[in-house]
């Protein structure tokens, strides 16, 4: 009963049962009626045998009043059906089976000659004369037998089997109820099953499921409305679980970032405030607290910076520049920052736009981005090895590529660069007061300006960093 409803299911079912249950009440009927005269005798079975016993009778005349006749004459009656009692003249039992007086005397026995009495119900008695050689009445023989059906058959099981033929339709009715009633169940417990199955593991917080039921009735709108519940269910928890994973992660990496520079600098503050530090000493203190402190500066600066840029408001302020004029005012400090550690910088700019050199780009974002990638590139990069920014101007976006020969990226690098907190090697990181939110910031600010960033290693080494931004 696959593709029906399951209203559909009930009807068609209870048509099926009672179909069913009255053709075999109809075969199980024709059964009986074929085999009745070998299970039973019919109702008038003996009292057919009474022409056939007075037959006999006639034929022995008055010798049947002879007690010495009782063996013949227990075998002219049947024994199973029929009863008798031989009479004298007046009335008085002679012989027979039939122990119950049914004659009073003589005036009772000549009136009741060749009649019929009526006993019970179903019982009759006949009166038979007896005759002599000379048609004299010498006698009389009573005859009781019943107008019942009888068992034929010495099997008794079978006799029972007939006589319960009539119950067969309500047993063919129950039975037949049961097994429609096993299948319809088995079609309802199949989506109630699976849906049960799909709670408990919600409940035990497992999502990682599909309710499948695809058939053409009531459960299947059910089904699919619970797996809907299922799928909106697990994104929301993901969306929430990644939430929560990230402000853990961001909670513990400020915590662990912010450690240990302010216990540097607690340690030695303490020993300046108490005195224990040594008056040649005092100079050296006073860096290690003020290099402390701008590595805390540093890492809150791109905290806010990160709560900025991920705030639902935050949107661009983009404003029309001449892109060469900023680029060649950050060349200056790029240089001065990389002369400090003799590396070489260099900056190209390519233009190829044939429109207006200038540009809506948002100022402060961009500045952040190429700042983000050069001290990147600077941080990884030794003594006497060039860094270059090449920027190629096109009509509707403009690409830069910050090119070093430092130490270039691992593999590890590469998957994890513009993730957030990701410090690659963590020795240096801690040194130089590394927060790693810088890469993962210029992303997101790229992202927004309708561009993309990426990262790979130079040739023979060192690392590039390339990335677009749409002109707006």
């Amino acid at each position: 009963m696959k593709n029906k409803s399951f209203k559909n299911q009930f009807i068609i079912t209870f048509i099926k049962i009672l179909a069913l249950s009255f053709i075999f009440s109809i075969f199980s009927f024709s059964i009986w009626f074929e085999i009745f005269d070998y299970i039973r005798y019919p109702a008038n079975y003996y009292e057919r045998q009474i022409g056939d016993i007075i037959k006999k009778i006639n034929e022995n005349h008055d010798y049947v009043l002879d007690k010495g006749f009782e063996n013949k004459m227990n075998e002219i009656v049947p024994h199973q059906g029929i009863l008798y009692q031989v009479l004298d003249n007046n009335g008085n039992i002679i012989y027979g089976t039939l122990d119950k007086k049914i004659i009073e005397d003589k005036k009772d026995l000549i009136t009741s000659i060749n009649s019929t009495k009526f006993f019970n119900r179903n019982s009759f008695a006949r009166v038979i004369p007896i005759f002599d050689k000379n048609s004299n009445i010498k006698g009389a023989i009573v005859l009781n037998y019943s107008l019942i059906s009888t068992q034929r058959t010495k099997n008794n099981l079978l006799a029972l089997l007939h006589n319960s033929l009539i119950f067969f339709p309500f047993i063919f009715i129950i039975i037949f109820t049961f097994i429609y009633a096993k299948k319809l169940s088995k079609g309802i417990n199949k989506p109630l099953n699976i849906l049960l199955e799909a709670s408990e593991k919600i409940k035990n917080q497992d999502l990682d499921f599909t309710v499948e039921y695809n058939e053409n009735n009531e459960f299947t709108k059910l089904c699919n409305a619970f797996e809907d519940m299922r799928i909106n269910l697990k994104d929301s928890l993901i969306r929430q679980w990644d939430i929560e994973e990230k402000r853990r992660e961001n909670i513990e990496s400020i915590a662990h970032d912010l450690k240990t520079p302010l216990t540097i600098v607690n340690t030695y503050s303490e020993a300046l405030i108490d005195g224990t530090a040594k008056e040649d000493k005092f100079k050296d203190y006073i860096d290690v607290i003020k290099r402390n402190n701008e590595r805390a500066l540093i890492l809150l600066d791109d905290m806010n910076k990160l709560s900025s840029i991920e705030n639902p408001n935050f949107v661009l302020e983009p404003i029309e520049i001449n892109i060469a004029k900023f680029l060649e005012l950050k060349q200056k400090d790029y240089k001065l920052l990389c002369e400090e550690k003799d590396i070489n910088f260099k900056m190209d700019i390519l233009d190829l736009r044939e429109k207006s050199f200038a540009a809506k780009f948002d100022i402060h974002a961009l500045e952040q981005i190429i700042d983000n990638c050069i001290s990147n590139s600077i941080r990884y990069t030794e003594k006497g090895e060039f860094i270059e920014l090449n920027i190629l101007c096109k009509d509707e976006e403009i690409e830069f590529s910050i090119i070093d020969t430092g130490k270039g990226f691992s593999n590890e690098d590469l998957k994890n660069i513009f993730n957030k907190f990701y410090k690659g090697d963590k020795s240096r990181s801690f040194k130089d007061g590394h927060s790693g939110l810088g890469m993962y910031i210029a992303k997101t600010i790229v992202e927004k300006h309708g561009g993309s960033i990426k990262s790979l290693n130079n040739k023979p080494k060192g690392a590039i960093i390339n990335f677009s931004l749409k002109a707006k």
